[in-house]
């Protein structure tokens, strides 16, 4: 057998498994069993709930809820600065950068408490601790 032969062979191979997968697969993706949307579900089901500086924050008008939510959904997960197994004993919690904010997503037994909000900017007037 030559080589274009086994070459016809393994692309009609390959075609037909492609055809199979998409037939019994369709338009489902694996996606959402990776770490970073299982955490974003896990942290955006049970609600959250500030701290006494993110409350603040909020009263200030310098950031909203809507805006922790758009930072849980689409900043990136510092997985080496969170602590996932509580092993210092405050509590498991995620930080969670993006846009020029960070936030820690903390897990309680019933919400999500954000803790450690922290800003590029306040705005004037604001004097949250």
């Amino acid at each position: 057998m030559t080589f274009i032969q086994r070459l016809w062979r393994y692309m009609i191979g390959l075609l037909i498994g492609t055809l199979l997968a998409l037939f019994f697969f369709g338009s489902r993706s694996c996606m959402q069993w990776l770490p970073n949307p299982q955490v974003r579900q896990f942290l955006g089901e049970a609600g959250l709930m500030g701290d006494e500086r993110t409350r603040c924050l909020m009263q200030c008008g310098a950031v909203s809820m809507a805006d922790l939510r758009r930072l849980l959904e689409e900043g990136d997960i510092a997985y080496g600065d969170s602590d996932v197994r509580d092993e210092q004993g405050t509590g498991k919690f995620y930080l969670i950068r993006g846009d020029g904010r960070a936030a820690e997503f903390v897990v309680t037994d019933s919400t999500t408490a954000v803790r450690a909000l922290q800003l590029e900017t306040l705005p004037a007037g604001c004097d949250c601790p």
